[in-house]
C-alpha cells in the first residue's frame, strides 16, 4: 500500500538540510571567532614637549586551554602633514615564530610619542596563538588629531639674584653694598645683621645697589641673607682694611689771664674731624667742632672759682680744670704815686700800654698756666699738665 505524500515533508526536508548546515558553519567558525583581537587607542598632549603621548592597549582572546600569543604582524603608522611616517610602540613588535611572550589573560598596554603636528596614527596588529592558530583578519585601531599639540613653555619662578660686597675702613667701619642682578625677576629682600644686636633691612630692585653702613662696634661679624636664598650671601667677619696710615693727632692748649680761660684746639691737615664739649660751672657750655687744618678757640670769662670740665667720646680724663688767677694780675698801690707826676704835682695823662706789666705777665702765664692735651685717633682726648 502506498503511503500518502505529505504536503509538508519537502519544507521539513529544506530546513533539516539548512539546519544541519548552520550547524556545519557554527562549528567550523567557533574556532576561528573565539580567536581574535581588540586594539584600543587613547593620546593626551604633553605641553611640556608638544608632543602627543599616545596609549595602545591589544587584548587577545582565545579558547580556553590556550595561554599565550605572539605578534606575528604590527604595523604602527603616523600622518604628518600629509605624509604617512612609520613609528614603534616599545613592547608592541612581531617576535619570533614558536616563541609566545604574551599571556592571553593579561592586556598589553604601551605609550608611544607622536610628533605635536601629528594629524592621525593608525596600529594594526595580527596575532598568532600557542595552538598555532593564526588569526584570519587584521585588528587595529587608528585616532586623529583635529588639533596640534603645541609646546607650552612655562617660565620659571620669579628669582632675585642677591650680591653682598662688604669693605672695611680704617677705622673699622664697614660698607656693606647690596646688589640685585639685572636678570633677577623679582625684588631682593636683604637683611644685614651685625653683633650687638645691630639689624637693618634693604628692598633691592632688579639692576639695583644699595649700601648699608654698619659701624665699627657692630662689625666683629656680619651676616647678609636675602629672602629667597637658603644660604647666606654672606656670613663672617669683614676683611681688615689695607695700607691704613693713621691720621694726624690734633693738639690743644689752655691759658690762663687776667679776665679769662681761654682753650685752643689746633687739627693737622691729615687729622679727622674731633669734637671737645667744655661745661663750666658757672655758665654755658661750649662745643668745639675741629676740622682737619683747622684751629678753634672757646673763651670762658675769668670768675673766683671757676672750673671747666671737657667732655669727648673716649675722654681718658674728665678731671674738671680750675681757672687760677696768675701773679701779676694785681691793681696799683692806691699810696703810691701817680705815674707821671711829683707828689702834689698835677697828673700827667696815661699813654700807650703797660707793655712791663704785660710781658711779666704773659711770662707769667706760660709759665703756670699753659696745658697741653692731647686729642688722639678715634676722638681719644687726653689732658696733660
Amino acid at each position: 500500500m502506498n503511503r500518502l505524500k505529505s504536503p509538508y515533508r519537502h519544507v521539513m526536508a529544506v530546513t533539516a538540510s539548512a539546519l544541519i548546515g548552520i550547524a556545519g558553519a557554527l562549528t567550523l567558525a567557533s574556532p576561528a571567532s573565539a580567536h581574535h583581537s581588540v586594539v584600543k587607542v587613547t593620546a593626551e598632549c604633553d605641553t611640556a614637549a608638544g608632543e602627543w603621548v599616545t596609549t595602545w592597549t591589544v587584548n587577545s582572546y582565545a579558547p580556553e586551554g590556550v595561554h599565550n600569543y605572539r605578534f606575528a604582524k604590527v604595523e604602527a603608522i603616523s600622518v604628518v602633514n600629509g605624509t604617512a611616517t612609520p613609528f614603534t610602540v616599545d613592547g608592541i613588535a612581531v617576535s619570533e615564530p614558536g616563541i609566545y611572550p604574551h599571556p592571553v589573560s593579561t592586556p598589553v598596554v604601551r605609550k608611544a610619542r607622536l610628533s605635536g603636528d601629528a594629524t592621525e596614527a593608525s596600529l594594526t596588529v595580527k596575532a598568532q596563538w600557542d595552538n598555532e592558530w593564526n588569526e584570519k583578519d587584521d585588528s587595529s585601531a587608528s585616532i586623529k588629531f583635529s588639533e596640534s599639540c603645541d609646546k607650552v613653555v612655562t617660565p620659571p619662578p620669579a628669582a632675585a639674584n642677591p650680591k653682598a660686597t662688604v669693605t672695611a675702613d680704617c677705622d673699622g667701619d664697614v660698607a656693606v653694598k647690596l646688589e640685585n642682578g639685572a636678570e633677577a625677576t623679582r625684588d631682593a629682600a636683604f637683611t644685614v645683621t651685625g653683633t650687638d644686636g645691630f639689624t637693618k633691612t634693604a628692598t633691592v630692585a632688579a639692576g639695583k645697589d644699595t649700601t648699608i653702613s654698619v659701624p665699627a662696634r657692630n662689625a666683629a661679624k656680619i651676616t647678609v641673607t636675602e629672602a629667597g636664598q637658603k644660604a647666606p650671601v654672606f656670613d663672617a667677619k669683614p676683611a681688615a682694611a689695607k695700607d691704613c696710615v693713621a691720621p694726624g693727632e690734633p693738639t690743644g692748649s689752655i691759658k690762663m689771664t687776667c679776665d679769662a680761660l681761654i682753650f685752643q684746639v689746633e687739627n693737622p691737615k691729615d687729622g679727622k674731624t674731633v669734637t671737645v664739649t667744655l661745661a663750666p660751672n658757672k655758665g654755658d657750655a661750649q662745643t668745639l667742632v675741629v676740622k682737619p687744618g683747622e684751629t678753634r678757640t672757646a673763651t670762658f670769662k675769668a670768675v673766683e672759682g671757676l672750673t671747666v670740665t671737657p667732655r669727648a667720646d673716649g675722654l681718658d680724663d674728665t678731671s674738671p680744670i680750675a681757672w687760677e688767677k696768675p701773679a701779676k694780675c694785681t691793681s696799683p698801690s692806691p699810696s703810691a704815686p701817680p705815674a707821671g707826676g711829683g707828689a702834689g704835682g698835677p697828673a700827667l695823662p696815661k699813654t700807650g700800654a703797660p707793655a712791663g706789666l704785660i710781658a711779666g705777665g704773659a711770662a707769667a702765664l706760660l709759665a703756670a698756666g699753659a696745658v697741653l692735651f692731647v686729642v688722639a685717633r678715634r676722638r681719644r682726648v687726653r689732658f696733660t699738665a
